[in-house]
């Protein structure tokens, strides 16, 4: 069976993150409230939805049991974030990854019990750093 993922929020970073997959095999499900972004990616993902993730009856609307790993992309819309990670956990994605936009929205993201919580920014600094020790 083929890994599941769904994406949430197609900004740059969650855009990156579903085409990699996509490219990979892996089934994608996108998930924005913006269709401009949502029309953008369904031509490489295999399924993309427009919705708005702050409502829980569009939430409840999905499937998403089966889904082996969930990515909310939302790093300054704390709101967004938060609240699709719950619906994610809700749903019983069985692993999740958050984008936090800073300490305090990843403090908050880890007291939900979030699988993994990642500030890219700081990722992607450290793995520079350690580049440059390293030639």
């Amino acid at each position: 069976m083929k890994k599941q993922c769904v994406i949430v929020g197609l900004g740059r970073y969650g855009t990156h993150i579903a085409r990699t997959l996509a490219d990979s095999g892996v089934e994608v499900l996108a998930i924005d409230n913006d269709m401009k972004v949502v029309e953008r990616v369904s031509s490489f993902v295999t399924k993309a939805i427009c919705m708005d993730v702050t409502s829980e009856e569009a939430w409840e609307r999905l499937l998403l049991k089966n889904f082996d790993v969930g990515v909310v992309c939302f790093g300054e819309n704390i709101t967004a974030s938060i609240l699709s990670c719950m619906a994610l956990q809700d749903a019983g994605v069985k692993y999740i990854i958050a984008k936090a936009g800073d300490k305090f929205h990843k403090k908050i993201l880890n007291k939900l019990n979030i699988d993994e919580v990642v500030i890219p920014e700081e990722y992607v600094g450290e793995m520079t750093a350690k580049k440059i020790l390293n030639q």
